[in-house]
């Protein structure tokens, strides 16, 4: 019943969705101190989260700021492109429910940054189907990638993605392959001469290092997450069965699309599986093709009583998860 309201009403969508969000990071702004997880390093712009984690306000604050745009800005490009066949919200509301999911999700972290810049990685490319020069929207892409490495080291391998998508949506051109590259070592140029010059006696390789090699990953589990990791399974199973036998419904831009999110599905896995830090913020990259992977489902999911207990479960498991 819900799911159905939601559908026929998508500005409702829209409200539900930052209301639930608010609800669900509501006690970061409460009790700052006792909800704020420490950052990963695994991150070249390690000072910058050190100083932000002295102050836990704001760090919250922060956080959910660049979630709203990162949804915002996802939802906008779904439509934008019509991938969805119809305007929806979505994808907007999936990708705050996944990534507001788990307390230790409610800060500001380094995958969160860089979720955002693989978002605008994936504008570029899909803007450059069927242009006839198109080094710009790759050189673009590229430098994305490459800020969003900056910001979280496994989201280097999405130049994969990248370079699977320049096979697969355009006409392969060595300029555009070399312009990629250029624009993915340019944020490196830079912050390799910031430390240099304002930084000399930071070692920021070895505290990196110290993270792949000496980080300690506990696999232990809570009835709420236990919980939770059943619900996203199932809705993750559901939808992504969905999704693959779907893709050929689409218009060829379209399946093009999907075809390139699989793909950053399967990075996004690896990006994960890369990660040396193992917790939920570990997944948060995955969150922007599921969002849209379970948008896809339960917008256009034709059974009834399954999509309806399926939607209603995720809500209640991200409840529980949060609040018990």
């Amino acid at each position: 019943m819900l799911l159905k309201i939601f559908k026929a009403n998508p500005l409702l969508l829209l409200v539900s969705g930052i209301a639930f969000c608010a609800l669900l990071w509501a006690a970061s702004f409460l009790h700052p101190n006792e909800t704020m997880y420490s950052y990963t390093d695994v991150t070249l712009l390690s000072p910058v989260f050190e100083k932000v984690s002295n102050f836990p306000l704001i760090k919250g604050i922060l956080g959910l700021a660049v979630l709203l745009l990162i949804a915002g800005v996802w939802n906008r490009i779904v439509n934008k492109h019509s991938l969805l066949k119809q305007s929806t919200y979505f994808p907007f509301f999936f990708m705050l429910i996944l990534l507001s999911c788990r307390p230790s999700l409610i800060s500001f972290y380094p995958a969160l940054a860089a979720s955002l810049f693989l978002i605008l990685f994936l504008d570029r490319m899909i803007s450059s189907y069927k242009k006839e020069r198109a080094t710009s929207n790759i050189f673009d892409s590229g430098l994305f990638i490459g800020i969003a490495t900056l910001f979280y080291i496994p989201s280097i391998l999405f130049l994969i993605v990248l370079w699977v998508s320049i096979f697969t949506i355009r006409t392969v051109n060595g300029r555009e392959l070399l312009g990629s590259l250029i624009g993915f070592l340019i944020p490196f140029l830079f912050a390799f001469t910031y430390h240099l010059v304002f930084s000399p006696t930071y070692h920021w390789y070895n505290k990196i290092a110290g993270q792949f090699v000496y980080h300690k990953i506990h696999f232990s589990f809570s009835w709420e997450q236990i919980t939770i990791i059943i619900i996203m399974l199932l809705a993750a199973a559901a939808s992504v069965w969905f999704f693959v036998n779907k893709v050929g419904d689409n218009i060829l831009k379209t399946q093009k699309f999907w075809n390139l999110l699989i793909w950053f599905m399967l990075i996004s896995v690896a990006s994960m599986l890369l990660s040396p830090v193992k917790d939920s913020r570990a997944f948060a990259i995955l969150a922007i093709p599921g969002s849209f992977v379970l948008s896809a489902y339960f917008l256009r999911a034709r059974a009834k009583l399954f999509p309806e207990l399926l939607f209603l479960s995720l809500l209640a498991a991200v409840i529980v998860s949060m609040f018990f």
